[in-house]
């Protein structure tokens, strides 16, 4: 159990540690040997890992974790953050937003929730706690951490349920796509069939380093993808005179409009649409400490390395994939771009069961934090064994079945989503920073020193306003989207 602020602002200990002293006390000469034996030896004796900052490398997992190498921490990073929404990138270009714009605004919001990502696990070291709710119950309080785990829990609970709907959905229609039909075609059967045989295996690791290999496939897979779009765009198949220009309908012909040709910079209303999408494509904040804390020789500045590498690959995957999408099929890119390749096309036929594959590789992750986030809401010991299946098997169970009595999740999850979203990439982990640098610079014995440089206070309250005009924003967004869609430049959806 994780201690407690006081009304001085100085950090309670956890139960049990009170008398003996900082929680980095026990264990550093443990933690010393194994750096002096790392062949790695600049890792092992640079002054900012070593020494008064107190950054060191923390080999303590728990019981049957082997931890994650660097490389497997990048691929399950990638994983968890790039999903099948990357798919609707083209068409938030085609909208009306040049692309330069496009990739412009990627970049700033891969920029700014890499560092908050990085936050995450620089607080959790600092603190010596392994999720939201320990951290700030040591740099705030009890109730604010329970709210932070309510919503943890909420927002993967949507995405659970979401990645169950499309899973569902999608393998359904790859098997007619097949010209099967009957019993198992029907999309409950598969989704229960897949739970059981592939996702229930895979939710039961409690090592990530088990859930990297997975990552590895759904990484190559999207990447699959967007390679296939890229050598369409290259033997020119769907340009006019191309092999599939005419198969197709007419609306997903490429088209540039009043234009000549593509538009670089082009600024309209629509790019508000794009802006609330992007603000949310590199959410995995609620893994970020057990990235952190399953990483094998753990530090931030190893941690910071494994951050830069993944959050630079998913900036290239989406800005590729708009790119290539654009690029393609102008104006007319559908709002999930392998919509507008031909069903005749044997390549985009294995583009789309790839891109099966790479959600279906994404549940587990996203399960994860949701099983951990109930077991922290509900005060359930996580390192306990005994709870952990049957929690699992609960929240599965109860997945599956909304998987296949849902269809839509509508208004409340978009709007859970922008919400959520804000609190969880911005407003949550620039408040933990905010916090944790203020008690390390008032000298409290429960934070760790050094970690925190003194301009990063300023940083930090402009991270949260940031997330507080997100917020606000994209929730403005989603019901602008969904009761006058007219005022951002879109076409009211047709009511059935």
């Amino acid at each position: 159990m994780a201690g407690v602020v006081d009304s001085n602002g100085n950090g309670n200990a956890p139960a049990g540690t009170r008398d003996s002293g900082p929680p980095y006390q026990a264990g550093t000469a443990t933690v010393d040997n194994q750096l002096d034996n790392d062949s790695n030896v600049d890792d092992a004796t640079d002054d900012s890992e070593i020494s008064s900052s107190g950054e060191t490398t923390d080999e303590i997992l728990e019981d049957g974790i082997a931890g994650t190498s660097p490389a497997q921490t990048i691929f399950n990073i990638v994983k968890n953050i790039v999903g099948e929404g990357m798919l609707s990138l083209p068409a938030g270009v085609a909208a009306g937003t040049g692309l330069m714009v496009a990739i412009m605004i990627t970049a700033v919001f891969g920029v700014l929730l890499g560092y908050t990502f990085s936050a995450m696990g620089r607080v959790c070291h600092a603190t010596h706690t392994k999720n939201h709710k320990e951290a700030c119950q040591v740099v705030s309080g009890s109730n604010l951490a329970q709210f932070m785990a309510v919503v943890l829990m909420l927002k993967t609970s949507f995405t659970c349920v979401s990645y169950a709907m499309v899973i569902g959905e999608s393998y359904s229609a790859v098997l007619r796509g097949f010209g099967l039909t009957g019993f198992f075609t029907y999309h409950y059967t598969v989704l229960i069939i897949i739970m059981l045989v592939i996702l229930l295996p895979l939710c039961l690791q409690r090592d990530l380093s088990v859930l990297s290999y997975t990552s590895i496939v759904g990484v190559a897979c999207e990447i699959f993808v967007v390679t296939f779009m890229q050598f369409r765009l290259a033997d020119g198949s769907y340009a006019p005179e191309g092999k599939y220009y005419e198969i197709i309908p007419e609306p997903k012909r490429v088209s540039w409009g009043d234009a000549d040709g593509p538009d670089l910079f082009g600024f309209s209303v629509t790019t508000f649409v794009l802006l609330s999408s992007l603000a949310t494509a590199f959410i995995a904040h609620y893994n970020a400490p057990k990235f952190y804390v399953q990483m094998r020789r753990r530090s931030p500045r190893r941690f910071n390395r494994a951050i830069i590498v993944a959050f630079g690959i998913a900036f290239a995957i989406y800005v590729w994939v708009m790119t290539v999408g654009y690029l393609t099929f102008g104006k007319h890119c559908d709002g999930l771009i392998l919509n507008n390749y031909s069903e005749r096309d044997p390549w985009a036929s294995a583009a789309r069961v790839a891109i099966g594959i790479a959600v279906l590789f994404g549940f587990p992750l996203s399960f994860t934090a949701l099983r951990d986030s109930f077991m922290s809401v509900a005060g359930i010991p996580a390192e306990k064994k005994r709870f952990f299946f049957p929690v699992t098997i609960t929240l599965l169970a109860i997945i599956t079945v909304l998987g296949c009595l849902l269809h839509d999740l509508g208004l409340v999850n978009s709007l859970g989503g922008a919400i959520f979203g804000a609190l969880i990439t911005l407003i949550f982990p620039g408040y933990l920073l905010y916090r944790a640098s203020r008690l390390q610079a008032k000298g409290s014995k429960y934070i760790l020193g050094g970690i925190f440089p003194k301009a990063e206070q300023s940083v930090t309250i402009a991270v949260i306003c940031a997330g507080v005009v997100l917020l606000c924003f994209g929730s403005s967004i989603v019901l602008l989207k969904k009761f006058s869609p007219d005022v951002l430049g879109l076409k009211p959806k047709p009511h059935h």
